[in-house]
């Protein structure tokens, strides 16, 4: 019983939070009108954000966390700062992307992250680990995807691949290099 009010509470609190930003936009709106607000200002900040996503049976599906998010209702965005999208794959495993900054649309369906964006697939079941690094990489949330046309490198043990943009499907791990591939690889057996 404890396990499931565990995984509600996130959601609970996300949906007090959109009642929240839905009553000071209705207040703002009555007390004179959008022309007399500062759109550039955040309507809600939240400190230390969590939110998990899971499937009907109540599995977590991936975590967005983040030292701080905050909410423009005038531009319909939510920036954060330090992000973290951890996605949860019974038979793939983890897989973890990171970035200075990131935005999320307002139905939450894609999180744009940018600056220096790092993606780690931990090692295990008989894979090594993987990172990856690029300056921008788009996730769509709903159908496990992400993608960029941005430069990205990915680095393997013995293995570094360089390409100009990538698509990745995170229930399968299948990466799709798109333009201007480079693959080195290092012998360990060779002296």
């Amino acid at each position: 019983m404890i396990d499931r009010f565990a995984l509600w509470l996130p959601m609970v609190l996300l949906a007090l939070l959109a009642m929240l930003t839905f009553w000071i936009d209705l207040s703002v709106r009555e007390a004179g009108g959008r022309n007399e607000v500062n759109l550039d200002e955040p309507d809600s900040i939240v400190e230390n954000f969590l939110a998990d996503s899971t499937d009907a049976a109540g599995v977590p599906r991936y975590r967005l966390a983040a030292e701080k998010l905050r909410h423009f209702s005038g531009h319909k965005e939510t920036l954060l700062d330090n992000p973290r999208l951890t996605y949860f794959h019974e038979s793939q495993g983890e897989m973890r992307i990171s970035s200075s900054k990131a935005s999320v649309t307002a139905e939450g369906e894609k999180v744009v992250f940018s600056g220096q964006v790092n993606l780690l697939r931990p090692a295990g079941a008989g894979r090594n680990e993987m990172t990856m690094q690029t300056s921008h990489l788009e996730v769509l949330t709903e159908k496990n995807e992400a993608y960029t046309a941005k430069p990205v490198v990915i680095r393997q043990p013995g293995m570094q691949v360089t390409a100009a943009g990538l698509h990745l499907f995170a229930d399968t791990r299948i990466l799709k290099l798109k333009g201007r591939v480079k693959a080195q690889y290092q012998n360990a057996n060779r002296a």
